[in-house]
């Protein structure tokens, strides 16, 4: 979902919105009745912060949309996928509409929301994307007369510069075998939420009211499935590793560690290959795991349905033998080490297992 190779943006319009007066009354949005029409190198700088935000090795966070009746901001995104260029336009000042209406307090600040639809991938499916950069003053679109098209100096200063970099970005991507029949848009649309304010390390995509209140998502309710996924995948992805048992050993360690000791409540495939592997093993990392459904961005932790298999390790032999033992005095007291036993019939060694356990026998039975 995260994968926005061949992004293609093919309409982008941009609305400005304010902060509630003084005694907290909404202000209607100021409509813009024309498409902005960035030069080549703005486009290039306003793809590569939509990428950014939202691309594999972000930290975006897939979302689950939960509002489903036709006044909510998904139907309007799914009529406009099909929308003319007119239409297109007033729809877009309606999403602006809605965003003014979620924000609720003057606690929120304005700043302008840029509404863009294309392609990305191969086949191209459609993508429909929202941005919202909270800048306090007025912005200014620097136009080029004769080309009419919008210079990269009205992109950086609203949109690229760090002192305009408190923005949030979500899109809703056409999925690769919609199912248009269906009456829940989660079976034609992927949602991406992210939120440059937010500390991923509290597990939060987006602030509540622009991502609940206003997209009309929510956390996926199978995050835990999808967290228990990664678990179960990348350790058989460890298990067949050739690698030494030490070394697997100290792998499987180093999963548990990541699920259940880091603070991130935030998972990603890059970010524990590239910690926990070698650089040659990356990459056949993330590619095992995309290649078996995992999402490329970052997603919600939930370790509910993995919670007994992080307390414990456990090592099981052909002949009924197991070894139990917490996870942490696992990591801290157990030692594992591959050497030859005798000869099979072949007249090759047995791989026999060297197991050290740095504690005394306290019981037997």
């Amino acid at each position: 979902m995260g994968n926005l190779i061949n992004l293609k943006v093919e309409r982008i319009i941009i609305h400005q919105i304010y902060r509630r007066d003084q005694e907290n009354n909404k202000i209607n949005p100021l409509r813009s009745h024309e498409y902005t029409i960035f030069d080549d190198t703005a486009m290039d700088a306003f793809k590569t912060r939509v990428i950014s935000a939202l691309g594999e090795g972000s930290k975006a966070v897939p979302m689950e949309i939960v509002n489903q009746d036709s006044d909510g901001l998904p139907y309007l995104i799914d009529m406009m996928a099909q929308e003319d260029n007119d239409k297109f336009m007033t729809s877009s000042y309606e999403i602006a509409q809605k965003l003014t209406d979620s924000q609720k307090t003057r606690s929120i600040p304005g700043g302008i929301i840029v509404i863009f639809s294309g392609t990305k991938g191969f086949p191209s499916k459609k993508i429909i994307g929202i941005i919202k950069a909270e800048i306090h003053s007025a912005y200014e679109k620097i136009v080029d007369e004769k080309t009419k098209k919008i210079s990269l100096k009205f992109v950086q200063e609203v949109l690229l510069t760090p002192g305009t970099r408190l923005y949030k970005t979500a899109a809703f991507i056409e999925k690769p075998n919609p199912d248009c029949s269906s009456k829940d848009l989660n079976e034609k649309w992927s949602v991406v939420v992210s939120d440059y304010q937010i500390s991923q390390s509290e597990g939060k995509a987006a602030a509540q009211y622009f991502y609940s209140d206003f997209l009309g998502c929510g956390y996926p309710e199978t995050s835990a499935r999808v967290t228990k996924k990664f678990y179960d995948l990348a350790r058989s992805f460890i298990s067949h590793l050739e690698v030494s048992d030490s070394n697997k050993s100290d792998l499987l360690n180093a999963l548990i560690t990541y699920l259940k000791v880091e603070q991130s409540s935030i998972i990603s495939v890059s970010d524990f290959g590239s910690k926990y592997f070698s650089i040659d093993i990356q990459d056949d990392f993330t590619d095992y795991m995309e290649k078996a459904g995992l999402p490329n961005t970052a997603f919600t932790k939930d370790v509910s349905h993995i919670e007994g298999k992080l307390k414990f390790r456990k090592i099981n032999f052909k002949n009924n033998i197991k070894i139990i033992a917490p996870a942490e005095a696992f990591k801290n007291l157990v030692s594992i080490e591959t050497i030859e036993g005798l000869a099979d019939t072949f007249g090759s060694p047995t791989p026999w297992t060297k197991i050290i356990i740095k504690d005394k026998v306290i019981k037997q039975e």
